[in-house]
């Protein structure tokens, strides 16, 4: 670990939320890129390897649109909070599906575009890049 933080990793997905009749959740997400929501929202993920209902943490950094609801679809930026604790992020790549849990309750599903190396607390070049991709449609930040 270095002076500058702890090291992790930056994911950027396409979320799709659950519907409401699949069993989701009956509410929008607030979401956004308001400095206020982030890292407001802390459901957990499966991850490759993981028998379902096993799930780890990783809240979200932003969303690319406010209000999401259930059935609808955005872009998240997501960052594993102790990836050395839970050694399976490191396997998590561009493709990878992530199931999003609220409690035992799969409430969405994301899709992995990219993959970052970055470090918490996150470095404002990384912030700024982050909130580009989203605001920018989904592009740039490139493959994993």
């Amino acid at each position: 670990m270095s002076s500058g933080g702890r090291d992790t990793f930056a994911f950027g997905i396409e979320l799709r939320l659950t519907g409401t009749d699949e069993g989701g959740r009956r509410t929008p997400l607030l979401g956004g890129t308001d400095p206020q929501h982030r890292f407001k929202y802390r459901p957990n993920w499966g991850l490759p390897g993981m028998t379902p209902p096993e799930q780890t943490g990783a809240p979200v950094f932003a969303f690319s649109r406010e209000n999401i609801a259930p059935g609808e679809s955005c872009r998240a930026v997501i960052v594993a909070f102790f990836p050395v604790e839970v050694p399976r992020w490191a396997s998590v790549g561009q493709g990878t599906e992530l199931p999003m849990y609220e409690g035992p309750r799969v409430c969405g599903v994301g899709r992995v575009r990219w993959r970052s190396a970055t470090k918490l607390p996150l470095p404002p070049q990384d912030e700024e890049r982050f909130l580009d991709w989203l605001r920018a449609g989904g592009q740039g930040l490139g493959p994993c």
